[in-house]
């Protein structure tokens, strides 16, 4: 299935909203299609970060309140210490949501990580939109005990910066990259926003890096032209990486067309150009295959 193309499903959930003056109407049809995740002993666990996401959070929450659901599900948003509207437009959605005080998304995680109930935690954004088999796809694999971690692939959501047509072949770029990498660094393959593993495993391991120093994951801030830590630990591949070294199981693509998401390209073209953050991108790749990782998981300097 080509993804040049907006696929029809993406239009229910790109409405106009405004987060000071959405309307009750809009509000109290969103809960009632979240009603779904209201559940005593939930088998996945869908976890979502935020901070002031009010602008992005509605379009995320109606595509997860669409999801087809074979599996019980509970959605939990964790508030990364938001000053705007996120808080106020959860309560009004219904959804459970808890508040970290510690910014960055590592901590933001590792608070879903500690109060999630499912047995499976699939990771989300709360500025991606997900098709409606998305949560079931992308833990599927992990009933086989020999997978610990599963990942889905993306397309970017044009802004009024960029095209479709450029986003495609970016991604078709980026894709060819991540192909090569699955030979033997899966682990940086792994998005934030499109994750899965077993929440006894990752609690096991330690859970999430918290010394990860940064936002986003390693190809975001390629792709935004920004240095990853020294450590090396970006926390969605850290993950990755430290569910496999400690034994817990291998990292596998979900090639499921459910498993695709469609997140905003802001980060992409935060200087401004997509012609440089291709360039960015391009270059780091290949430095990145060149390099081979010690068995800490750090990358060499």
């Amino acid at each position: 299935m080509s993804n040049l193309l907006l696929p029809d499903w993406l239009s229910k959930h790109s409405f106009v909203y405004y987060p000071e003056s959405v309307t009750s109407g809009q509000l109290k049809e969103l809960r009632s299609r979240l009603a779904q995740y209201t559940v005593d002993k939930p088998e996945i666990s869908i976890v979502i970060p935020a901070y002031n996401e009010e602008a992005n959070l509605l379009h995320t929450l109606s595509s997860l309140a669409d999801q087809k659901l074979s599996h019980s599900a509970e959605l939990l948003v964790v508030n990364n210490n938001s000053s705007d509207r996120t808080q106020e437009l959860l309560d009004k959605c219904g959804v459970r949501s808890i508040i970290e005080r510690r910014p960055g998304v590592a901590f933001a995680r590792q608070a879903g990580l500690e109060a999630a109930r499912g047995t499976y935690m699939a990771n989300a954004d709360a500025d991606c939109l997900y098709p409606s088999g998305w949560a079931e796809a992308i833990t599927a694999p992990l009933h086989n005990p020999d997978i610990a971690c599963t990942y889905g692939l993306y397309s970017f959501l044009p802004s009024q910066k960029s095209s479709r047509l450029a986003l495609w072949g970016y991604e078709k770029t980026a894709q060819l990259v991540n192909n090569i990498r699955n030979r033997d660094k899966v682990f940086m393959n792994v998005y934030g926003f499109n994750f899965a593993f077993r929440r006894a495993d990752a609690l096991a391991v330690g859970g999430f890096a918290l010394d990860s120093g940064r936002e986003g994951s390693v190809a975001e801030l390629v792709a935004a032209g920004i240095k990853p830590p020294p450590s090396g630990k970006c926390e969605d591949g850290w993950m990755s990486l430290s569910l496999q070294q400690q034994g817990k199981g291998r990292t596998v693509r979900v090639t499921d067309p459910n498993a695709r998401v469609w997140t905003s390209d802001r980060r992409l073209i935060a200087d401004g150009s997509l012609t440089k953050a291709f360039t960015t991108r391009v270059r780091q790749a290949f430095r990145d295959l060149r390099l081979p990782f010690s068995a800490s998981g750090t990358t060499p300097s």
